[in-house]
């Protein structure tokens, strides 16, 4: 731990479980107050348990983990990540603590997050056994995946759900309602999306990681193809919606 690091937990301005700021790759906003507010919501339409065993794909460092670790009283947690930087945190201050919270590098190639990992997305298998968990988190997951690895995360939810498990995932979904706001300039980004692919709209041609949105259609099509029911969609503000409950577009799934 720096110097700076040190005198920011004895100063007050973090303490042991928020990591330092120069840290923080997974957003905007305050890293508490944020974390909370997507574990609320879980609890409250996400249908999330304390007895839960549950997988966080994407797990950043520790925003969910964080207030999981008050929530989840007799369940467990496993976090899986591209950047090593995060898992490494997470082990180092949230595992010793809580050994019941489990976070694993996966070395998978993402231009944005890991240009140089080793695996190919649409290539990777989760490291858990076929039916392990109650509840699967995708929190601004798929906003940054191209389609081969999208249909491959999840196979591989799917597989390691336990049949009635629950899910909530954060996205972009393209319908007639978000490519009538993009087209008439209304999106939240400082540009009009782009079609990438017949499937796929991007922000940036050169780095579709940075923001994808996928057809909803095809987006449904993927997720019962994967044995995932999509039994709720809340509709964010991205594309220029208002009175919306969150930014991106929040499923809400179930195992069948």
């Amino acid at each position: 731990m720096s110097v700076i690091d040190q005198l920011e937990i004895i100063t007050g301005e973090r303490d042991v479980l928020t990591p330092p700021s120069r840290m923080i790759f997974i957003g905007d906003g305050d890293f508490k107050k944020v974390g909370q507010l997507g574990i609320d919501r879980m609890v409250a339409i996400g249908d999330l348990k304390p007895t839960d065993r549950v997988l966080d794909v994407g797990s950043g460092i520790g925003r969910l983990a964080v207030p999981l670790t008050k929530y989840l009283t007799t369940g467990a947690y496993d976090g899986i990540e591209i950047v090593k930087e995060g898992v490494d945190w997470c082990n180092k201050e949230i595992h010793k603590r809580f050994p019941n919270f489990n976070f694993h590098h996966l070395n998978v190639y993402n231009k944005m997050y890991n240009p140089k990992g080793t695996m190919q997305g649409h290539e990777l298998r989760f490291p858990f056994a076929d039916a392990t968990f109650d509840y699967v988190i995708l929190n601004s997951v798929f906003t940054h995946m191209l389609e081969a690895d999208f249909e491959r995360y999840l196979a591989e939810i799917s597989r390691v759900l336990k049949k009635g498990a629950r899910g909530y995932i954060t996205m972009f979904w393209l319908n007639d309602e978000s490519r009538r706001l993009n087209a008439e300039k209304k999106n939240k980004y400082d540009r009009v999306l782009t079609p990438f692919t017949e499937k796929t709209m991007v922000h940036i041609q050169d780095l579709p990681e940075s923001m994808i949105a996928f057809d909803e259609t095809y987006a449904r099509e993927s997720f019962k193809k994967a044995g995932l029911t999509i039994r709720d969609v809340k509709f964010g503000s991205w594309p220029g919606r208002e009175n919306t409950i969150d930014y991106q577009d929040l499923l809400f799934v179930t195992k069948k």
